[in-house]
């Protein structure tokens, strides 16, 4: 939210433990910058320290996790979280945050969910992270192409038939593109 400020931090990839100490009971939060701050820059660190102000550890208390008022979570909660953030400046990707609306079961939300991400765990991606040999990264419908999750969701001729089927039986007809970049 503060790229300007970040750039500046010197604490850019620390642990929280070190940007902070208890003065007693009390949090103090202790942001270290690479350079003196100009006064432009001095005036806009208030803002993240006013928001990070809020939230500190209570030595008196058990660290717990919770969500929202109730501390129940939902993805409807989460949902409605999201949009409160992206007005204020942060970016939601609305196709990702779509896939849960229950319109299929779980699994099939969290497989669209993944592919959405990139994080499907298809042949290809097991064999870039080495938990295959990378010789049986092979489309399992095909046998013809690389398991990507392109073409094993879309491309593969396999899934194109079974998309063109569904598409007819909701009387619409798919048409057939190069690449599916720009569907997935």
């Amino acid at each position: 939210m503060f790229p300007n400020l970040y750039n500046l931090s010197a604490q850019q990839k620390e642990l929280i433990t070190n940007m902070e100490w208890f003065e007693g009971d009390t949090w103090r939060w202790v942001l270290i910058w690479r350079r003196v701050l100009s006064p432009d820059q001095s005036r806009d660190e208030a803002l993240p320290h006013n928001m990070i102000k809020q939230h500190y550890p209570r030595r008196s208390m058990r660290d717990n996790v919770t969500w929202g008022d109730n501390g129940s979570f939902s993805v409807r909660s989460l949902y409605s979280k999201a949009a409160t953030i992206k007005e204020n400046g942060v970016n939601v990707d609305r196709l990702i945050c779509a896939v849960w609306q229950k319109l299929a079961p779980p699994k099939v939300e969290l497989m669209v969910w993944l592919a959405l991400l990139g994080k499907l765990n298809t042949k290809e991606r097991l064999a870039r992270k080495g938990m295959i040999q990378a010789e049986l990264n092979t489309c399992i419908f095909c046998n013809d192409h690389s398991e990507d999750v392109h073409h094993l969701l879309l491309m593969c001729q396999v899934s194109w038939n079974l998309w063109n089927s569904i598409a007819t039986d909701l009387g619409q007809t798919l048409a057939p593109t190069s690449t599916s970049q720009n569907v997935l």
